[in-house]
């Protein structure tokens, strides 16, 4: 039948039946391939025909050729089988596509191999059902496929060149990280964590047999997941597809995989952005398990939690939270099923915590919306947690770690969560916080735990802080807290392991206002806790300070009372006291007694509160409440004590308060009484109650004064003040008119007959006496005062009869001391006459005797003194010889006394003396309720005193001068209200004026402080003279009247105590100019009272109002300050001055001024800026020193552009003071500039919003860092400083921030190398002989210290930071910096930065890699190897980056280099040539590919330098040949001709060198091709033997053997080469040369008679004979015995 009468169907069976008999024809394996090779793709095409019959036939000769081709060593057309699977879609066509392609792929060769990979992966993801066998396919190629080298140009080009299309990448991706998780599971398993059973079977081919079996032909795991990542690694990948994969691969538990993992990991994650919402949805699907898939292993979740740790995005995805912390409450085992508890080991204890942290993380940065939406679940699983593991009592072989994650985050949650979760809507009840404070007291897990439980607690107090709570739930807070408290108090009770009580305190002082009683009550019950810890007492001390309150609850800077609550003194007293009696009468009494059996410890400090309490609510309605500072409760206490109007006021609220239906006050003085009466209460302040006392109206005290004969059990013995405060207090109540007095009479007599027998009591007696003493002298004053008692009392006289005596006659120091004080009351109220005492002694004799007790410093006794003056009449005439005048002798003779504090008693008596109750010093000393008694009357004494104290003050004996300076003060002060003082206020500023240039300092601080207290009692008029006086004394040439001896050097304060901007305040001018200067002469006054320092003055209260501080503060002071700003720059600098008594004066002046600091300073900032920047560099040191000080505190917490302008001054002047004189300077200035730098590096640390303030505050800092102020400097500790603030600017920057200022640090850097190198590494490099060193050596260590110094950390940082625009300016920087470089650490850096740019930075270097390689050609030929070898170095990473066209420049180079350097090799170390090998072995090392590029070129000259005979030039070569050939000869046959031309054109120089190098290289590629072809070929041997036939030409040298052996194998392996004419006349030429010189050379020997080396001589005649022609004529060679006989 014709072929056109053919159907289709049996033309395509004729065809078949054709490749049939071909098939069947093929007699041979290897014909048989050749038509498989042809025909066998075709043939299977034809299963897609139409025709059944054509398929069927199709695939009875496929099942022939499965038969024929069973021998492995049968290749099939993998190619182009693999070509058409993907080309056709017909599955029977691309099964058997497949069939074959599986069988043929283990048959090809490595090469074939590797061709086959590309096409297989191009259009992988169409692949279809047949997906899982091209995708093994795939894995079993991997072996064979050689990656071009990471960051390469291949690499980048491989994905296009395998055409991988997104697609296929994805699909390869998604695969290559599954089967990353794929793990063969044993039995009918078809799952394995991460992948479902689809996924599972997919990478498991159905569960083919053995395909995971090595030993069975399958692949081994383990090296294919290793492969796979590599190939993820490359350039076939873009970062997001290998993401996934590298996490996966480096979680798993092997180590050469997960470290490929790793590192692949670190590579993708900055590309990665975790704030994607479908990364994150596939994190935690991967984590809990998706598409049916179970959840991957222990190793990969705690990998992912790490990543979600860093996604706030993950924060939102609330629902999985919740099951991440049910997840890990669960209790898992490592591969994801549920176990029980027992077999939790490592890794579950290490997932649990890993959850825990990232719940913390979430805690901490997630929205509010997402934490209130877990907050409650989260809480309540973790306490279900908590408690399941034991609570308190934790079980054995818990996962404590996991449990102290647990306390912590409840905590976060707690505080980040809505506010139900601590604050229950409905019925409060705070239970969780009731729950932590129990674990605190009672959870036995150890210590680790307790501090988690405190943190958590923590943030729970920071939650409740800032809550505003209503009255109920302020109510359950209160009670709860009291209830910890409570329970404290018996830690073996009730399980409880360790007290609450400071963690109470610490919610009572931060959650609840300070107007809540109970909150108070917390902390009085916490001081009174001795037993627990120190800071437990402290906290308390701070709840109950309003002060300390107010700074905890965040109001610092706040001077007034108006932003703190106090509690009521009713609030007070109702939670304090809280007893419950039947009898109302004795309700107050019993309740006080009750509290201090319950709360003994607690007692004193509760009366102390409540009392103050009370007074400030007394003084705030009657007169101005103190100031809420550091001393508000000494404040409170001395107003009442030394202040009249507050005093009145208490008096008044207090009589107010008794009247009223409450009993609060009538509790409080009752517990008073207690605390006096109680042995168990440890009363600190005994007094208080007769303080208290003094101020309460009979009607509050009637009731008290009934139990006044308790107090005589207290006056038996104590300590001496309970005993004092016991006597008075008596004295107080038993007088009281409400007293019965035959009870009053009955204690009398008792107390009497107690004093009979003075003269024999000791010991304890004593004591008791001292008691009973003081308390009858108390009772008669106040029993006088109120009129309780005739005159004519036989028991009154009794008691002044004993009293006397035992004044005069006594010697026991106590029984002194109260007789005298004794006496002292009776003649201050008027209950002893002069005629009385005349009765009983001489008025004279008792003054003697106590002037005796007087003159030894007893203040006692002055006091006595002067209050017992108050009986003695005034005498008519000044000059009378009375009783008065007497006493006023012996008060003046005092003036011996040494002690200062004494004088001020004396002073104190002298006002008593003078003036009588008219002096304020009596004011508190009337304590009952009555009118101020009557006494002589003194109409001249003060006048008199006055006068004598002026005349006093200037006399010249020191002692004298002293005693009156300070007695007139004394009577200013309490007497300055009176006539008699306000006539005398001029000569006393004139005596205070004089005594100022007095030498003694307590003078002059006496003097300064009484021109002060002056200008503070005149009236304006007085005031405005007395400033017009002292100014007018000072300012002309000539003296005021007033201004006595006084001169204007007068010092006043040491030089420096009080800078100004241009010197400081030292003398009396000084002040005048200061004052002049600021605009206010009557500033002088307020300078006079800073004049005093002395600790004198603040141990007395009458004068610690009189300081400075209270003068600047007065209104006028405000009206001058708010016009004349001047003095705020000065008292703000004086605040930071080195002398601590002048810095805590000024602060406390800087307090009182200043109501509201921020607001002043804000205003007056320039004008302080300003001052303190001229003043940093004063003449004086301690102004300097403050300065710095005071701009460092000035800047801090302001925002930059209040100072920005400032900024650059600031740093000038700061890096100045820097290298001050002055220790104490510097040390201040290096302050300032760590505040600075801290400043900026915070700036620089903060978020994108603070990035602006940060390169503003760069512009000006970094030039000024680099200038000749800064890095530059010549001062070392200046110097040094700018280099560590550089390093850390750099470190902490952000790139957009620093990198505008990258070219100049950088070029900038590499010169500090050099330059802060220490000077000894230069010498020791100098005279490295000395120490047994090498230059080398030391220069090796140099550059290890280089390569590890933080200068070159901060340098590659920058480098990191570069992009386009930074390297274009880095350029012309970089290429300065290399040619300036001075010293070896600068070199050597700037190679390094080469090469950090090459390798980390290729992207935007290697535009500019032929600019610096040409560059590194000029400065590699360095005087220093270690130089030389680094810039070489360097030249090899450069040729990475440069272009094909500089690279062969480069080798161009090194040739120039090797050949042409005349004189090179005349040194000991040939320079030029060991560059040259250096360039060449660092190209081929770190550019291999370029090098192989240009190895035509290069290869012939390493080839031929690589035989030089010097060993260092050699090694080099010789390197690089090994790295690029290895141990293969046959790439030298490639290269022959060049190497050949090569050596033939060298073997002519001029440099004997060169000629010998040549040569070696000839011998040596004879050798070569001698070896690899047994018999070389006809144009190998016209190529070589010219060369080689000129190298055996010219002179011997030494080693020119090499040339002869090499001659000998030429000859032996030519072969027929040798035979033509012209070659073997040359041959024979060469043996006639070589055998006449030998020969020849070795006669000489001999004829000289030198002794010759025989084994020698028969080398070289054995060299000589093994010469192919000389065989012929000798034919054994010569013995030792025929050379000798030659």
């Amino acid at each position: 039948m014709s072929a056109s009468s053919q159907s289709p169907e049996q033309r395509e069976l004729a065809l078949i039946d054709k490749v049939e008999l071909r098939i069947a024809l093929a007699d041979s394996d290897a014909k048989l391939e050749t038509i498989l090779k042809t025909y066998l793709a075709p043939l299977l095409l034809k299963l897609a025909s139409e025709h059944n019959s054509v398929r069927q036939k199709v695939v009875s000769v496929c099942q022939h050729v499965s038969t024929r081709i069973k021998p492995k060593s049968i290749q099939l057309p993998v190619a182009a089988l693999v070509k058409q699977f993907k080309e056709q879609q017909g599955s029977l066509v691309r099964y058997f596509d497949l069939v074959y392609i599986q069988q043929g792929v283990d048959r090809l060769s490595t090469v074939q191999q590797r061709e086959v990979l590309p096409l297989l992966l191009s259009g992988i993801s169409d692949s279809g059902s047949h997906a899982p066998q091209i995708f093994n396919l795939m894995l079993r190629l991997l072996e064979s496929f050689d990656l071009p080298p990471r960051g390469s140009k291949d690499d980048g080009e491989l994905r296009s060149k395998c055409e991988v299309t997104d697609n296929d990448a994805n699909f390869l991706a998604t695969w290559l990280g599954k089967f990353m998780l794929f793990v063969p599971k044993k039995g009918t398993s078809t799952m394995c964590p991460g992948l479902n059973a689809e996924d599972y079977a997919f990478l498991n081919l159905q569960g083919k047999e053995g395909l995971w079996h090595p030993a069975e032909g399958g692949l081994n795991l383990l090296r294919t997941k290793v492969l796979v990542a590599r190939l993820l690694s490359s350039g076939l990948f873009h970062d997001e597809e290998r993401f996934f994969p590298a996490l996966f691969a480096s979680a798993d538990a092997a180590s050469n995989f997960s470290d490929v993992g790793d590192d692949m990991l670190k590579r993708v994650l900055p590309a990665i952005s975790l704030e994607d919402e479908a990364t994150v949805t596939r994190l935690f699907g991967l984590f809990f398990g998706e598409n049916g898939a179970v959840r991957v292993a222990a190793p990969l979740r705690l990998k992912i939690l790490g990543l979600l740790n860093k996604s706030e995005r993950s924060t939102t995805f609330s629902n999985y939270i919740v099951k991440i912390v049910e997840d890990g409450i669960a209790l898992h085992d490592i591969d994801g099923e549920d176990v029980v508890i027992a077999t939790a080991g490592r890794e579950l204890t290490k997932l649990r915590s890993a959850i825990f942290q990232y719940v913390n993380f979430v805690a901490r940065h997630g929205s509010e919306d997402t934490l209130h939406a877990i907050a409650q679940k989260v809480i309540l699983s973790l306490r279900d947690f908590i408690e399941n593991q034991g609570w308190p009592n934790v079980g054995p072989n818990e996962d404590l770690v996991s449990r102290g994650y647990g306390y912590e985050v409840i905590g976060l949650l707690a505080k980040a969560g809505p506010r139900a979760i601590l604050v229950e809507s409905e019925h409060p009840t705070m239970d969780l916080l009731r729950w932590l404070l129990d674990s605190l007291a009672r959870d036995t897990s150890g210590s680790s735990i307790i501090v988690s439980i405190e943190e958590a607690l923590s943030h729970v107090l920071g939650a409740l802080a800032r809550m505003q709570l209503s009255l109920a739930e302020q109510s359950v807070l209160e009670d709860l807290l009291i209830d910890q408290l409570e329970q404290s108090e018996d830690l073996g009770s009730g399980n409880r392991l360790r007290s609450t009580r400071y963690v109470s305190v610490r919610f009572a002082n931060r959650c609840l206002p300070y107007h809540s009683s109970k909150a108070r009550w917390i902390d009085i019950l916490a001081l009174g806790a001795t037993s627990d810890r120190a800071e437990v007492r402290e906290e308390a001390e701070r709840g109950l300070s309003p002060y300390w309150y107010r700074m905890l609850n965040g109001s610092p800077g706040v001077v007034d009372a108006e932003h703190v609550s106090f509690p009521t003194f009713e609030a007070i007293i109702a939670q304090f006291f809280r007893g419950h009696v039947i009898t109302e009468k004795r309700k107050p009494k019993m309740v006080v007694h009750q509290t201090m059996r319950a709360y003994p410890r607690s007692f004193d400090h509760m009366t102390a509160f409540a009392r103050r309490i009370l007074y400030r609510e007394a003084v705030e309605r009657h007169a101005s409440s103190p100031s809420v500072d550091t001393e508000w409760e000494r404040r409170v206490d001395a107003a009442v004590e030394s202040d009249p109007k507050a005093r009145d006021a208490v008096k008044s609220y207090v009589r107010e308060l008794s009247r009223s239906s409450s009993n609060a006050v009538e509790i409080l003085l009752f517990a008073l009484f207690e605390a006096v009466m109680s042995p168990v209460v440890a009363a600190s302040t005994p007094g208080t109650l007769v303080d208290f006392l003094a101020v309460s109206p009979n009607a509050l005290t009637e009731q008290l004064a009934q139990d006044c004969d308790l107090l005589t059990t207290r006056l038996q013995g104590g300590t001496h003040s309970r005993r004092t405060a016991a006597a008075h207090a008596f004295g107080i109540l038993c007088s009281h008119p409400a007293v019965d007095s035959s009870k009053a009479r009955g204690l009398v007599e008792n107390l009497l007959d107690a004093m009979k027998g003075w003269e024999t009591a000791v010991g304890a007696a004593v004591n008791s006496l001292h008691g009973k003493i003081l308390a009858l002298g108390f009772y008669y004053s106040r029993a006088a005062v109120r009129g309780q008692f005739p005159d004519n009392d036989h028991h009154m006289d009794q008691f002044k009869e004993h009293l006397v005596s035992i004044l005069i006659a006594s010697r026991d120091k106590a029984l002194q001391e109260a007789s005298q004080i004794a006496l002292g009351q009776l003649c201050m109220f008027g209950a002893l006459s002069l005629d009385s005492l005349s009765v009983l002694r001489k008025p004279r004799s008792i003054v003697d005797k106590l002037y005796e007790a007087a003159k030894t410093g007893n203040e006692t006794a002055v006091l006595s003194m002067g209050q017992m003056s108050m009986i003695f009449p005034e005498a008519p005439e000044e000059e009378a010889d009375d009783d008065l005048t007497y006493l006023t002798e012996q008060l003046h003779k005092l003036h011996e006394l040494r002690e200062a504090e004494a004088h001020f008693s004396v002073g104190e008596a002298f006002s008593c003396l003078a003036s009588g109750w008219q002096s304020t010093a009596l004011t508190t000393k009337l304590d009952v309720e009555t009118d101020v008694p009557q006494s002589p009357a003194r109409l001249k004494t003060l006048g008199r005193v006055m006068d004598r104290f002026l005349t006093d003050c200037r006399n010249t004996k020191p002692s004298l001068k002293k005693a009156a300076v300070m007695w007139l003060l004394c009577l200013v002060q309490f007497c300055g209200q009176l006539p008699d003082v306000q006539s005398r206020l001029a000569q006393c500023q004139t005596a205070f004026k004089r005594c100022l240039g007095d030498r003694d300092e307590l003078i002059q601080e006496t003097a300064s402080r009484g021109l002060g207290l002056i200008y503070e009692k005149g009236d304006r008029k007085l005031k405005d003279d007395l400033v017009r006086d002292l100014v007018s004394s000072f300012s002309s040439d000539r003296q005021s009247q007033l201004a006595g001896n006084v001169s204007a050097e007068t010092q006043l304060f040491e030089p420096g105590a009080l800078p100004t901007g241009d010197g400081s305040v030292s003398t009396y001018k000084d002040i005048m100019s200061l004052a002049s200067e600021v605009g206010d002469s009557s500033l002088v006054y307020r300078f006079m009272s800073m004049a005093s320092s002395n600790a004198i003055w603040s141990s007395r209260a009458a004068f610690g109002r009189f300081g400075l501080s209270s003068v600047l503060s007065d209104s006028s002071v405000d009206g001058y300050l708010a016009n004349h700003p001047k003095l705020y720059p000065k008292l703000y600098r004086y605040r930071f001055d080195p002398n601590s008594g002048v810095q805590r004066s000024m602060n406390d002046i800087w307090n009182a001024l200043v109501k509201d600091p921020t607001a002043t300073i804000d205003r007056y900032f320039d004008d302080i800026m300003e001052d303190l920047l001229d003043s940093i560099l004063g003449k004086e040191w301690r102004v300097r020193q403050a300065s710095c000080a005071a701009v460092g505190d000035l800047v801090q917490g302001r925002p930059l552009q209040r100072y920005e302008g400032y900024l650059e001054r600031i740093w000038t002047q700061c890096f100045r003071v820097l290298d001050d004189i002055k220790e104490s300077v510097r040390a201040a200035a290096a302050s300032l500039a760590r505040v600075l730098t801290g400043i900026l590096l915070r700036a620089l640390e903060a978020d994108h919003s603070s990035t602006k303030n940060a390169s503003a505050m760069l512009k000006h800092v970094l030039p000024f860092l680099l200038s000749s102020s800064g890095m530059e400097s010549s001062a070392k500790e200046v110097q040094a400083f700018s280099v560590h603030t550089l390093l850390e600017i750099i470190k902490k920057a952000n790139g957009a921030t620093l990198r505008p200022f990258i070219p100049e640090l950088v070029e900038r850097l590499l010169g500090s190398l050099s330059s802060l190198e220490p000077e000894a590494v230069n010498y020791i490099h100098l005279n490295a002989a000395k120490y047994n060193l090498t230059e080398q050596k030391i220069d090796d260590m140099r550059l290890s210290s280089i390569r590890s110094s933080p200068l070159m950390e901060a340098i590659e940082r920058c480098l990191d930071l570069l992009d386009d625009s930074a390297m274009q300016q880095l350029q012309p920087k970089l290429e300065g910096a290399i040619k300036g470089a001075v010293g070896l650490p600068s070199k050597v850096g700037a190679s390094r930065v080469l090469v950090s740019l090459s390798t980390r930075r290729v992207a935007v270097f290697r535009p500019y890699s032929d600019s610096f390689l040409r560059l590194v050609e000029k400065v590699v030929l360095d005087r220093n190897e270690t130089v030389s070898g680094s810039y070489a170095v360097a030249a090899g990473y450069l040729a990475r980056a440069a272009t094909e066209k500089q690279v062969l420049h480069l080798i161009a180079y090194t040739k120039k280099l090797y050949f042409e350097s005349e004189g090179d090799r005349e040194s000991t170390l040939p320079r030029r040539s060991l560059s040259a090998g250096e360039i060449v072995y660092a190209v081929c090392k770190h550019a291999t590919d370029r090098f192989n590029a240009a190895a035509s070129s290069v290869l012939p000259f390493v080839f031929l330098a690589k035989h030089d005979p010097h060993e260092q030039v050699k090694e080099q070569f010789q390197n690089a040949w090994n790295e690029t050939v290895g141990g293969s000869r046959t790439v030298m046959l490639l290269y022959l001709r060049e190497i050949v031309n090569l050596s033939n054109a060298y073997l002519e120089s001029p440099q004997w060198v060169l000629k010998h190098t040549s040569a070696r290289a000839i011998a040596d590629a004879v050798n070569i091709t001698a070896a690899l072809e047994s018999h070389m070929t006809q144009e190998t041997a016209e190529m070589i033997w010219p060369a080689l036939e000129k190298a055996l030409g010219g002179k011997t040298w030494e080693g020119k053997e090499v040339v002869l052996s090499a001659f000998e194998k030429f000859v032996e392996s030519a072969g027929a080469f040798t035979q033509s004419d012209s070659v073997a006349q040359a041959i024979v030429k060469v043996r006639a040369t070589y055998v006449r010189s030998t020969l020849v050379s070795i006669s000489e020997h001999c004829r000289s008679g030198s002794h010759l080396d025989t084994a020698r001589c028969e080398t070289l005649l054995i060299e000589t004979t093994r010469l192919p022609c000389v065989k012929q004529n000798v034919r054994t060679p010569p013995t030792s015995r025929m050379l000798w006989n030659a």
